[in-house]
């Protein structure tokens, strides 16, 4: 209802509140008591004012106004609250597990090469005294590392450097360092899995146990030593092989524990809170990037990683108030024994478990350990 209804009704209360009054003072004023008359308007005007109250009572609760917060937008501050999530995982695990990469600068040229036996001399039994001994010239090759830039850039305003809170600056120097660590590991493990072309040992069956598992990584671990002379050292798995092992059961138990004082005997550990575990005594490599149904097994001195970070580079744009910023830096790698690093097959497997299709700027765990940083370089202006 509207307010002019309920100023009629107070109108008419009031009225009914005016009659009683008069009538009360006209008596008053006569020194008499009230008539039947008087009497019965009397009691007619209080009842009157009764149902007069019990209509205006809910009309006065319906127009007290309601003051809400969109009657005040413009006092209601928009708060950011903690740090700028950040959905990016920038460790390199699979260039950390090639002990890293080595120092680029210096090296001149576009490429360069390491210099490789590919024939070595030979030693052999003298057929008798004073006979000819066994003889053949060394040779040595060389493996060609071809250098290749990566870096991205970025045109700030200034005003985006000085308005913003978290200063957007430090948020994008941060951003394109890690992507700068993501794509360098995506390009070397592509690098990795496409040269590693060791003989592989029989295909596993469709639904592996662990026996099958146990009996390719050793028959792996054989050729890779046939090939290179090295122990292998390392199993490089996809994040599906990580979960296929990960969860294999010996009837109800697993079979690769957290620990092995929990279970003695087991044949590696792992664990689900983070990417850290081995298989038969060999330290196992979670890859995100490696492309599914990949497992790997070599000696990880056989692939070499060379690189120099650039680092951060920014210029100043007066005529518009912007600062151009770069960050960047030289990559080379290569493999050298491609034969010692011998894969799996795993292509007729079907109860591998199936692995989301990978974004590279989404993290694939959360590691146990503090992240390392990325590439750090020299800040140059």
């Amino acid at each position: 209802m509207s307010n002019a209804v309920l100023a009629r009704l107070y109108t008419q209360r009031q009225e009914q509140i005016t009659f009683i009054d008069q009538t009360l003072e006209r008596v008053e004023a006569e020194g008499r008591d009230l008539v039947d008359a008087e009497q019965a308007n009397l009691d007619a005007a209080r009842q009157r004012i009764r149902e007069l109250s019990a209509q205006i009572e809910p009309l006065e609760a319906r127009v007290v106004a309601d003051q809400k917060t969109s009657n005040t937008p413009g006092i209601l501050p928009t708060p950011i609250v903690g740090a700028v999530v950040d959905l990016i995982d920038y460790n390199r695990p699979l260039i950390t597990s090639l002990g890293g990469a080595m120092g680029l600068g210096g090296i001149p040229g576009t490429t360069f090469s390491r210099p490789k036996i590919t024939q070595h001399v030979t030693v052999g039994q003298q057929s008798g005294e004073k006979t000819q001994l066994a003889s053949q010239n060394m040779v040595i090759g060389s493996v060609t590392f071809t250098k290749a830039t990566y870096g991205g850039t970025v045109d700030i305003s200034r005003q985006d450097i000085d308005w913003t809170s978290p200063a957007a600056w430090d948020i994008l120097v941060r951003d394109l360092a890690q992507v700068y660590a993501v794509q360098t590991e995506t390009a070397i493990t592509a690098d990795f899995a496409t040269k590693a072309t060791g003989t592989k040992p029989p295909a596993l069956p469709a639904v592996p146990v662990q026996a099958d598992w146990v009996k390719g990584l050793y028959t792996a671990a054989m050729h890779s030593y046939q090939a290179g002379l090295r122990m292998p050292d390392r199993v490089w798995v996809s994040l599906d092989v990580w979960a296929a092992l990960g969860s294999l059961v010996d009837t109800t138990r697993v079979i690769f524990p957290v620990d092995t004082v929990r279970e003695m005997g087991a044949p590696g550990t792992s664990e689900i809170a983070s990417f850290r575990g081995d298989v038969l005594g060999l330290p196992r490599i979670v890859c995100p990037l490696l492309p599914a149904k990949t497992c790997i097994v070599g000696n990880s001195q056989l692939y070499e990683v060379y690189e120099e970070v650039i680092g951060l580079l920014s210029v100043i744009e007066p005529s518009i108030l912007g600062v151009q910023v770069a960050y960047g830096g030289y990559l080379a790698y290569n493999s050298l024994a491609q034969t010692a690093f011998v894969g799996l097959d795993l292509s007729a497997v079907t109860s591998m478990p199936t692995a989301a299709e990978m974004d590279i700027s989404a993290p694939a765990t959360e590691e146990e350990t503090p992240a390392e940083e990325p590439p750090a370089g020299r800040t140059r202006r």
